[in-house]
């Protein structure tokens, strides 16, 4: 919608608003008049037309009224559809108010019938006035009344009503045109208050323009004020120390801060900012800015270290700021930073990284120290450092010196030799000794001292010594050596003790390593010796062992003819009996050793564990035979083969049965089964109903020569090798081992193989060679 249209929309609704406020009372006074006339007025007709009649009229009102409200209360824009929908509703009001002249009308009633005919006239020339904003209401409202009382006046038939019917129209015609005047007057008025609405509207809006372009230079030249003061706060209570120079780096502007660097600004206007710099590293920074294009690259800095004003060696950060092309600098701004400390604390933790990671790479002892030296040197570039250590004799070991030529060392041994029994060798050799020689020229130090300090040009010295793990002294010390003569500040005293301190976790690291060493070459050899040990052990014992019992067997089934005496036939199967059992023990013995050292090679192929079981079953059976005990064997029909060893498989069965049998009293049961779990893995189990294990005691058993000390055990002896040497063979080939036992009742011994030992084809091949 266009802007012209927009405005007409707005001219029609409040036309029409003005329209409908004016027909605010018509609800409540529509009724009342028609029930008034058809209380006093005489009809032809029946009472039930009459109150249908005034019922339809009062329904229309009741709707009218709702939509009044609607329209005064969200009417805000089709002018054209509101009018339309009013206009609708007022004709259908008109149409049903006409009905009154029918209804009403009464042949040879003339004073009745000219009183209808003028309240016709009253109402038309009434509406005239109140809806002639809107010409469609305003036909809506007088139309069908004017026709209806013009039709009225000629049905009447007599002189009388015609001319009063003639001169209503001729007034009718009248009414039409000063309701047109009426509204385009009322139209143009509405345009008027519109414009001087917009030109009000545009008046106080440019005077708001103008009011806030005021206030927004007020406030640009109070934010202006208030950078430069917060910008000169900040200049002049900054932490760092920002320096201004010209374009040949001479100091023209510097902030009162300069004072945490050691200077006041009146001390470095005039002076060249490089003239602050020790001669050395000038030369660094001037290269480090020319190789960056005179201008320190963003989130790049310069690092350096210089004297302060007291003497006093500090490290410093800056960032440098080319502004020559800026005419209100026309040069350089530096900002300084004083980083001593945050640079000593770098260095230290640098200093311990180089240190563990040589140690790390194995490097020598005497390389490490030299580190240790050279990252004390980094962290005090005034000083030089020598490292110094001592063995157990008291014999220099380590003299790691970075910064001294090579005749210092021999310097260093001679010195030692003729001093480790004075001060100096004391505060080596001490618990916590420091030493402290601020002058070496000193005539109270002795000329030796004086010709040392001469010679490699040094005067102050300390000696911070360095302590072994065990208490048992120092083993070493960190000599600092400085060409000024002077005692340690708070910080360097600090940083010595901790770079002993982190020597001497490098050295007795180094001695552990070395101690650790020395242990495992040791245990190598004795395992060496136990190997040999049991290889001659099984040597040794096997062979007469085998002897005795062949020899006992031979005499015990009297191969040779009958013996003298039965006695020497039970003498000869009691030894028999006792060389088995020695070799039983002897075999398991050496068994678990070969586990244990990882000897223990295992020959796998797809067996048939059920022949496996059954074999095992018949091995055993004599034992179970003599304490008539039950033995059941189940297995399902399907089981698959096992990829093993089956000399260890027949080993596992035979200690888990000979254990079943020996602990079940005499008419017990023993249960042998094998399953398919589940999960697909394979679940062996043997149960028996024999004394059972105390619940303590269930991981004890499974150590080697684990055994539950009561007399029902003791009594079957045995070494207690069986069940570690079980549960060592099956997690040899991948399984878990369990017992589960419970005391009186009996104990389950359960192993389970995995998945990937099944061989199910083996299993299919072999029925396939049977059919």
């Amino acid at each position: 919608m266009t802007v012209d249209a927009r405005r007409q929309d707005e001219i029609g609704l409040d036309l029409l608003r003005s329209v409908v406020r004016s027909y605010r009372a018509l609800p409540l006074l529509y009724p009342a008049v028609t029930a008034a006339f058809a209380f006093f007025l005489e009809s032809p007709h029946s009472p039930a037309l009459t109150l249908v009649w005034w019922l339809t009229g009062a329904a229309l009102q009741v709707e009218y009224a709702f939509f009044q409200s609607r329209l005064l209360s969200h009417a805000t824009e089709d002018a054209q559809g509101w009018t339309t929908a009013a206009a609708i509703r007022y004709a259908l009001m008109n149409i049903v108010w006409i009905g009154m002249i029918p209804l009403f009308w009464v042949p040879g009633a003339d004073i009745q019938n000219l009183g209808i005919i003028l309240i016709q006239i009253v109402h038309v020339i009434a509406a005239s006035t109140t809806a002639a904003f809107r010409r469609s209401i305003f036909y809506a409202c007088t139309g069908p009344t004017a026709i209806a009382a013009i039709i009225g006046c000629i049905f009447a038939g007599t002189p009388t009503f015609e001319a009063l019917g003639l001169g209503f129209a001729v007034t009718y015609l009248y009414l039409i045109r000063t309701a047109r005047q009426a509204r385009l007057s009322a139209e143009d008025a509405q345009a008027l208050r519109f414009h001087n609405a917009d030109l009000i509207a545009d008046l106080a809006a440019a005077r708001d323009i103008s009011e806030a372009a005021r206030q927004r230079a007020e406030d640009a030249n109070a934010e202006i004020s208030r950078r430069e003061e917060r910008f000169r706060a900040l200049v002049e209570n900054a932490f760092d120390a920002i320096l201004v120079t010209d374009g040949d780096g001479i100091i023209n502007y510097a902030s009162p801060s300069v004072r945490t660097i050691g200077y006041s600004p009146q001390d470095m206007i005039g002076r060249s900012a490089l003239s602050f710099l020790q001669d050395a590293e000038v030369d660094r920074v001037v290269q480090s800015l020319n190789a960056r294009g005179a201008v320190a690259l963003a989130g790049e800095n310069l690092e350096f270290h210089t004297k302060r004003a007291d003497g006093k060696l500090h490290w410093y950060e800056a960032s440098v700021t080319d502004l020559r092309h800026d005419p209100n600098v026309s040069g350089y701004v530096l900002n300084l930073r004083d980083i001593t400390e945050r640079k000593r604390g770098q260095m230290e933790l640098m200093s311990q990284f180089r240190v563990l990671e040589a140690l790390a790479a194995d490097a020598s002892l005497e390389e490490v120290m030299m580190l240790v030296a050279k990252s004390a040197e980094e962290a005090n570039p005034s000083a030089s450092v020598a490292v110094y250590l001592t063995d157990e004799e008291r014999r220099l070991t380590v003299c790691a010196s970075p910064s001294f030529p090579s005749s210092f060392r021999e310097a260093v041994e001679s010195f030692w030799e003729a001093n480790k029994n004075s001060a100096f060798g004391k505060a080596i050799s001490g618990t916590t000794q420091r030493l402290v020689i601020t002058d070496l020229l000193a005539e109270e130090n002795g000329q030796e001292v004086k010709d040392f300090a001469q010679a490699y040009g040094v005067r102050a010295f300390w000696l911070q010594n360095i302590l072994s793990a065990n208490d048992k002294g120092g083993i070493g010390g960190i000599g600092v050596y400085l060409k000024d003569p002077r005692g340690p500040s708070a910080w360097e005293s600090a940083y010595l003790l901790g770079t002993a301190r982190l020597a001497s976790i490098a050295i007795n690291r180094r001695l552990a390593e070395q101690e650790l060493r020395e242990a495992m070459r040791t245990a190598e050899m004795a395992n060496r010796a136990k190997t040999k040990f049991l290889a001659n052990m099984s040597h040794e014992l096997r062979t007469p062992l085998n002897a005795i019992i062949g020899f006992s067997e031979i005499m015990r089934d009297e191969l040779f003819g009958p013996m003298s005496s039965p006695r020497y036939t039970d003498y000869a199967k009691d030894i028999n009996d006792s060389g088995a059992h020695l070799l039983n023990v002897i075999d398991d013995i050496l068994d678990i050793s070969k586990i244990e050292a990882g000897r223990y090679p295992l020959e796998e192929q797809d067996m048939d564990l059920a022949e496996v079981m059954r074999w095992s079953i018949e091995i055993v059976r004599p034992r179970t035979t003599e304490k008539e005990q039950i033995v059941m064997l189940s297995t399902e029909a399907d089981l698959p083969f096992v990829h093993a060893d089956v000399r260890a498989i027949r080993q596992i069965m035979l200690n888990l049965l000979s254990n079943a049998a020996k602990f079940t009293p005499h008419h017990g049961r023993i249960d042998i089964a094998a399953r398919i779990a589940p999960d697909g893995e394979l679940e062996l189990s043997v149960s028996d109903t024999g004394i059972g294990i105390p619940a303590d005691k269930l991981g004890e058993v499974l150590e080697p020569f684990g055994q539950v000390d009561d007399t029902s055990a003791r009594q079957n002896g045995g070494t207690g090798l069986g069940l570690s040497i079980t549960k060592a063979l099956v997690e040899l080939h991948d399984g878990t081992f369990r017992i589960d036992s419970i005391l009186g009742q009996g104990t389950t011994a359960t192993l389970i193989l995995p998945v990937s030992r099944l061989r199910y084809s083996s299993r299919a091949q072999k029925r396939a060679a049977g059919d």
